[in-house]
């Protein structure tokens, strides 16, 4: 099982993917893409380039599923409407389904230390990667 943990910021999805590994632990898979810009979030044609990139990026990963980091919805720290198209075509991905991860969940579940790591991982992927593994965990699966 592969998921893909998704961390938006304004109109970037930054992208990591993971899967369990043999000893029960987590493999990360760096993807030579890494984030997915929506250019104009009024541009269609904008929306549709975005939309087809990540289900080429679904395809061409392996991509079981999709975990993305919630973000706040209203009051003075509130996501932007760019963020929410993001998330919105993320979850439009056919047949890949999308589950969400809480912050405070993610920060305790990080605390663990369960899923550390990987050496390598850009700081702009940490949250992605964290989305990921949470999931895998979630599901029992590590």
């Amino acid at each position: 099982m592969r998921v893909c943990g998704v961390h938006i910021s304004g109109s970037t999805a930054n992208l990591a993917v993971v899967s369990p590994d043999d000893a029960g632990g987590i493999a990360y898979h760096p993807c030579h893409t890494r984030k997915i810009i929506l250019e104009d979030e009024k541009s269609g044609d904008s929306l549709k380039a975005f939309l087809h990139a990540i289900t080429a990026f679904a395809h061409e990963n392996q991509v079981d599923s999709f975990c993305i980091k919630q973000r706040p919805s209203g009051g003075h720290r509130g996501a932007g409407g760019p963020s929410f198209k993001v998330e919105a075509l993320v979850q439009l991905v056919p047949d890949v389904p999308s589950y969400f991860a809480n912050p405070v969940a993610l920060s305790k579940f990080a605390k663990t230390n369960v899923a550390g790591l990987p050496i390598g991982l850009q700081g702009y992927l940490v949250d992605a990667y964290r989305c990921g593994a949470f999931q895998l965990k979630k599901l029992g699966v590590i």
